[in-house]
C-alpha cells in the first residue's frame, strides 16, 4: 500500500476528481434557463419590457427568442443551448437597455444574472 503515497497517484488522483466535479457541476447546471430582471433610469422594475436573446456567431446575429417582464421586471428563457450570448431589453417610453453580452463555460448553462438591465429612459 506504500504506492499510494506516490506524489503520482496525489498528482493524477487530484486531476481526476476535479474532473470528476467540473462533470457532476455540468450535468447539474446545464437545463439552458437564463434570469434576469429589467429596470428603468431610476431602478424600479419595468414590467412588459421585451427582452431578446441573440445568438452572435462571428458572421451573424441570430434572434434565439424573446419574451415580456412580469410584474416584477423579471424575465426567464429556458431551453438555451448556447455558450455565447446577447441580451437586449426595450419598452415603448421607457428606453433601451444593452446588448449585455454573456459568455458561458458550456452550452446551455445556467444564468441569473446578477446587474439588472437599466432601460436609458430615451423613447
Amino acid at each position: 500500500m506504500g504506492w499510494l503515497k506516490n506524489r503520482f497517484v496525489y498528482t493524477f488522483g487530484g486531476i481526476a476528481l476535479a474532473i470528476l466535479a467540473w462533470n457532476v457541476w455540468v450535468v447539474l447546471n446545464d437545463d439552458g434557463i437564463i434570469r434576469g430582471e429589467v429596470v428603468s433610469a431610476s431602478g424600479a422594475p419595468v414590467e412588459g419590457a421585451t427582452v431578446k436573446l441573440t445568438e452572435r456567431t462571428l458572421l451573424v446575429a441570430r434572434p434565439r427568442g424573446e419574451t415580456l417582464t412580469d410584474a416584477d421586471g423579471r424575465f426567464t428563457f429556458t431551453g438555451h443551448d448556447l455558450h455565447h450570448l446577447f441580451l437586449e431589453a426595450s419598452k415603448e417610453g421607457a428606453g433601451h437597455a444593452g446588448p449585455l453580452e454573456v459568455r458561458l463555460y458550456f452550452k446551455g448553462e445556467n444564468v441569473n444574472l446578477h446587474t439588472p438591465l437599466r432601460l436609458d429612459g430615451t423613447t
